[in-house]
């Protein structure tokens, strides 16, 4: 019983250091979708993959694993933009691959499956929304 419990420990622990994110060779292009808390919506479409390993990088590091494609947004998000609602959505030869929600309670669900943002990430997730901002002006 001890053993059972110890593997299953193991493999929980094993299970949450893995990430969602799609990789970037199994997409093409991204569209990211701002919705304001007035509901106006902003979209931006990208598929320079430079562009979409740093998107992604950007995601790990929410996820809590190191990328070094990532881009650091340091600027401090507003109660507004905080309030705001983002989707990603990733299409490979205009299928949809993986859609990312982040919600008012910075709650992010991947291909409908939620995920808490702990403490610890919440920076990196304040700076994945800002990279979201500055693209889709």
């Amino acid at each position: 019983m001890l053993i059972s419990l110890m593997s299953l420990f193991f493999l929980s622990a094993c299970h949450q250091k893995r990430t969602p994110i799609i990789s970037a060779d199994k997409l093409d292009k991204a569209v990211i979708l701002i919705k304001d808390d007035q509901g106006r919506e902003r979209t931006w479409e990208a598929s320079d993959l430079s562009f979409l390993k740093a998107l992604l990088g950007n995601l790990n590091l929410v996820f809590g694993k190191d990328d070094k494609s990532a881009q650091d947004f340091d600027t401090p998000l507003t109660a507004k933009e905080k309030a705001f609602t983002y989707q990603i959505t990733f299409y490979q030869a205009d299928k949809i691959v993986q859609t990312i929600h982040v919600s008012l309670t910075k709650d992010i669900t991947v291909d409908r499956k939620q995920f808490t943002v702990k403490g610890t990430d919440r920076q990196a997730l304040d700076s994945l929304i800002q990279h979201l901002l500055v693209v889709a002006k």
